[in-house]
């Protein structure tokens, strides 16, 4: 009877490890050289890294002072450059919003912000969406 608790609590103890390892591996830094804003929040230009928290929760979080965000994501496209990691910008005239993070196996997708919305809102005429890519280190 023992054994067989002690057998289950140890299975669950790894099971719970390895999901938290996976989750950690889930992570990219660069250098954002402009400001960018991700939902209600504004951020400076500096060195970032962006990790996933939770399933659909990625942390954002710069790297000098150690200030950072969660931001909600869904599940987005794997990045087509293999092996390549990288964090997509949405630009609108001198505004930028972060869109996307993907590396050659898994993608998220972040949600437009108001700003963003309100932007593309206030449009005189449509304009496609000008996107610049960071490439990231893993």
């Amino acid at each position: 009877m023992k054994s067989s608790v002690l057998c289950t609590l140890v299975t669950l103890g790894l099971s719970a490890f390895s999901s938290v390892a996976l989750l950690a591996q889930d992570r990219m830094c660069a250098t954002i050289p402009f400001d960018f804003t991700i939902g209600a929040k504004s951020l400076a230009a500096g060195n970032y890294c962006v990790k996933t928290a939770q399933e659909h929760i990625v942390r954002i979080q710069n790297v000098d002072k150690g200030s950072g965000i969660f931001a909600m994501t869904l599940k987005g496209e794997p990045n087509k450059r293999s092996g390549k990691a990288t964090l997509t910008f949405h630009r609108y005239g001198n505004s930028y919003f972060l869109a996307r993070m993907a590396d050659g196996t898994s993608g998220r997708q972040f949600f437009p912000s108001v700003a963003e919305k309100e932007l593309i809102a206030k449009a005189s005429s449509p304009q496609p969406t000008t996107e610049r890519t960071i490439v990231a280190s893993k």
